[in-house]
């Protein structure tokens, strides 16, 4: 009866080891276009959707500006965002204002004149 026993315990923890695995094949994890990189080049129909870099053109990116004013870079492209204002959304010489870090964020428009139209900004969540 005693051999019968540690049979059956042997066997069900065996069988519960083969069964669970080791824990490495969990569910696939997703993550959407707008979690993955920076978008390194200016693309040949010049619309622009994915992340970017955005700060201050003349503080942190170092353009010709001669005033504070909204970038992007798009690898070693500095463009001009058009019709928003760096103090649009908040002040812009505060710790985390633009003229002090620089911030990931998506976007998606135009193109012209190392100039981006924005149709779309996607401040990160704070």
């Amino acid at each position: 009866m005693k051999h019968i026993y540690y049979l059956v315990l042997t066997l069900s923890i065996t069988l519960q080891t083969l069964d669970a695995g080791c824990g490495g094949c969990g569910p696939a994890k997703t993550t959407s276009s707008k979690e993955v990189g920076l978008i390194e080049s200016i693309p040949t129909n010049k619309h622009i959707a994915g992340n970017v870099l955005i700060s201050c053109g003349m503080c942190n990116f170092m353009s010709d500006d001669n005033d504070c004013s909204l970038a992007i870079k798009i690898g070693k492209n500095i463009l001009s965002v058009n019709d928003v204002g760096i103090n649009e959304h908040g002040d812009s010489h505060a710790r985390d204002g633009y003229c002090n870090v620089i911030k990931k964020v998506y976007v998606e428009g135009k193109v012209n004149n190392l100039t981006f139209y924005p149709e779309k900004i996607e401040l990160p969540s704070i």
